[in-house]
């Protein structure tokens, strides 16, 4: 309404209407002011609401108030230029800010003209308005208050719809159109500019820029209700509470505490979630490997699964809950969930970090568990070696034989209690390791350059559970040299000078034997691990 009256006023003017149709142009710029301030209490409206919002779940509305007061700010910004602009605009005109007006009573009254420009004198003045705007030019171009002004425009249209969601943003019509317009008395297209400030009165140009504030308003009013509804738009809506019950542990030992969680749920019972089984992709949220859509039956919102258990053990399963998107209801929202369920009678359950063998020297070790029982209650014990550690993980230690028994006792309510038989495990010495020279072993071959990087003995042990060190304790070096068998000892891992100085001698076709290679074995054993046997090439 309000652009269809200022549209009338401008074809009443070209037609040389005069004082009346100025005054009436001052009239809707009054009336435009006063529906700015009751935009601004509109919006201020939806601020509170804002607030209270947040104060309600602040992480939930948190993203939506920081944009909110980002296009508060923004806007106010938007609506203080252009009011910086019709101050200016009738300071030119009128060469004053504010008329003095008698009263009655003898009192004078200081009235600022931008705030009823029913006061203004030269309402018809259209060479100002298009000098401040336009300056020597016909056209908008940098460096007159028209360019700057379309930019600002163009500017915070841009800057508004980056507080909404790109796919929201079709929705969103912001006003203040700065694109060409048709001219009917022109008979063409003519630009923004010209249409609305290239010579027309002075009056119809500050109730055009009054009008453009009321969209600023208009534009911050649509921004911030769009960003309100992103709030309810992204909960999901029941209709149904209901009791539920969630136990801590579906498997109770006798004399063991029984813990539950009691609250309410709440689900739609017209709006049924997709429950699939299987398993669950962390990083892509999509189930992996085969699917199963028919074991959970769900009805009124609620799913239910059932099975029959064949076998003792832990079963774990879970899968994807499916959602519609309450922003788009043609979009699941997948949730993932995992349960497990035990079947079992009260066993133990002891299972050792390596394998199922104790080595003899070694720290093994132990996962000890029981069905049921807190890990601070196990009490484990063993005969042929001894055991240390506590809260389901130990340490084996063992010297000899060639089998022990680990023994799992529980502390319940009435006492400590056997948990079953005890579980058996063998006893091994650890595997020798073998020797190598600069990275060769057993019988190899090496080029004659290579000789002066050998320092010593490093014993490898491939294929073992653990990473251990073994000490070399001495080995040898022997060599043909002349027709005569030279031998050189040392002790430790490095070569010792002789033998560095004996290898140094050797020639292409001879062969350097490291032999009697014996290193300390865990459990302090001193043993002969064999030789390296080199020929040069």
């Amino acid at each position: 309404m309000i652009n269809l009256m200022y549209l009338v006023l401008l074809a009443l003017l070209a037609m040389n209407v005069s004082k009346e149709i100025l005054n009436s142009f001052a009239i809707l710029n009054n009336g435009l002011v006063e529906t700015n301030r009751n935009f601004t209490v509109k919006n201020e409206i939806t601020y509170n609401q804002f607030e209270q919002a947040y104060l309600n779940d602040p992480v939930k509305v948190k993203e939506w108030i920081d944009k909110a007061k980002g296009v508060k700010t923004r806007s106010q910004k938007m609506f203080d230029y252009i009011e910086s602009i019709k101050v200016d605009l009738i300071r030119e005109v009128e060469k004053k800010d504010s008329i003095t007006i008698e009263g009655r009573s003898g009192q004078d009254s200081v009235i600022r003209i931008v705030t009823d420009v029913l006061h203004m004198e030269a309402k018809d003045d259209n060479a100002t308005p298009t000098h401040y705007f336009f300056g020597s030019a016909d056209k908008a171009q940098p460096g007159n208050k028209v360019f700057e002004f379309k930019e600002e425009i163009r500017k915070y249209k841009e800057d508004l719809l980056t507080y909404i969601p790109v796919k929201d943003r079709a929705n969103i019509k912001l006003g203040l159109e700065i694109n060409d317009v048709y001219s009917q008395g022109e008979g063409m297209n003519i630009t923004w500019e010209s249409n609305n400030f290239y010579h027309n009165p002075a009056v119809a140009v500050v109730a055009l820029l009054t009008k453009m504030q009321n969209d600023v308003k208009n534009a911050e009013s649509d921004i911030v209700n769009a960003l309100y509804r992103r709030i309810d738009l992204m909960t999901y809506k029941f209709d149904t509470l209901s009791a539920r019950v969630v136990a801590n542990s579906n498997y109770v030992l006798l004399g063991d505490e029984y813990r539950a969680e009691v609250f309410l749920a709440a689900f739609s019972s017209t709006s049924n979630p997709t429950v699939t089984l299987g398993e669950v992709d962390s990083v892509t949220n999509t189930i992996k490997g085969p699917k199963d859509t028919s074991s959970v039956k769900v009805s009124r919102g609620v799913g239910v699964y059932t099975i029959s258990p064949s076998a003792e053990g832990t079963v774990k399963w879970g899968g994807l809950i499916g959602m519609k998107d309450p922003a788009d209801p043609t979009k699941l929202n997948y949730y993932s969930f995992t349960s497990e369920y035990k079947a079992a009678r009260p066993a133990i359950v002891v299972s050792p970090d390596k394998m199922n063998v104790f080595y003899i020297g070694l720290d093994n070790p132990v996962s000890i568990s029981v069905p049921g029982v807190a890990a601070e209650d196990i009490q484990p014990s063993m005969s042929g070696g001894s055991i240390s550690g506590s809260r389901g993980k130990y340490v084996v230690k063992v010297n000899s034989g060639k089998e022990c028994m680990v023994n799992v006792s529980a502390k319940m309510k009435n006492g400590t209690k056997s948990m079953g038989p005890g579980v058996k495990f063998r006893i091994k010495t650890v595997p020798s390791p073998v020797p190598t020279v600069y990275g060769k072993r057993g019988t190899d071959v090496i080029k004659g350059g290579e000789l002066q990087f050998v320092t010593g003995v490093v014993p490898v042990l491939d294929n073992f559970e653990f990473e251990l060190k073994f000490p070399v304790v001495s080995f040898d070096v022997s060599m043909n040299v002349n027709g005569l068998e030279v031998t050189e000892s040392t002790v430790g891992p490095s070569m010792s000078d002789k033998q560095k100085a004996l290898i140094k001698r050797a020639k292409k076709g001879n062969k350097v034997y490291i032999e009697k290679v014996k290193v300390k074995k865990p459990g302090g054993q001193i043993v002969d691990i064999g030789s390296v046997n080199l020929k040069v090439i």
